[in-house]
């Protein structure tokens, strides 16, 4: 009991009568050090950097569980969407150049990123956005979404059974209602990345960013 103590954990007694959870070593620390390195003021990542349009109306990021903003994002319109394209197409040819086998390596690596160093970051900003204890979104959201970009990235290693001769068909747009969860983002990416639909790099910024044309 001492123990737990030492940690901060509450009181036996105090669990059940409140349900509530320990805390967890990391709590959601590195995700609020991760918006404050970007001074809470995100923008629309395209090619490797944040666009923040000036003039734009921003809009609020709040905590899922306590309604708290944590960051602001400038409203989109379609001036924005027509960079996002441009981008895309500009990088798709070099990921298409590159080949099935050297595209299933790359987000291979890409899993292994976000499974790495920065797993408590990102864990820690999805429980930010879920509302749910980071314990349960490293479980439920991260390394689920881990594993839908795992199996498309393996497949397109090993040259998919009755695919010869498909060629990509250019940039894709993916539509997803809110709020989305990450693996239903990965759930629809990793097999466009993977046949080619979707142009990216695979290195990766500071704070886990994507750098590269997206589509």
């Amino acid at each position: 009991m001492a123990a737990l103590e030492a940690l901060g954990a509450p009181p036996v007694p105090k669990i059940f009568a409140t349900m509530e959870e320990g805390p967890i070593p990391g709590g959601i620390n590195p995700g609020e050090a991760w918006l404050e390195s970007h001074g809470r003021s995100l923008g629309h990542w395209v090619d490797g950097t944040w666009l923040k349009p000036p003039g734009r109306t921003s809009l609020q990021c709040q905590e899922a569980a306590t309604g708290r903003t944590v960051a602001v994002v400038p409203a989109g319109d379609s001036s924005d969407l027509a960079v996002a394209v441009a981008a895309a197409a500009a990088a798709a040819e070099a990921w298409v150049g590159l080949g099935a086998p050297q595209r299933g390596q790359r987000l291979t690596r890409l899993a292994a990123t976000l499974d790495g160093d920065r797993r408590g970051t990102m864990g820690a900003l999805l429980a930010l956005a879920g509302g749910r204890p980071l314990c349960r979104t490293l479980g439920a959201d991260l390394d689920l979404g881990l594993r839908l970009l795992r199996a498309p990235a393996g497949g397109a290693q090993l040259g998919p059974p009755g695919l010869e001769g498909w060629s990509p068909l250019g940039v894709v747009a993916v539509v997803l209602g809110g709020p989305c969860s990450l693996p239903a983002v990965l759930w629809k990416l990793g097999p466009l990345l993977a046949m080619g639909e979707w142009a990216g790099g695979d290195s990766w910024g500071q704070g886990g960013e994507p750098r590269g044309g997206r589509k």
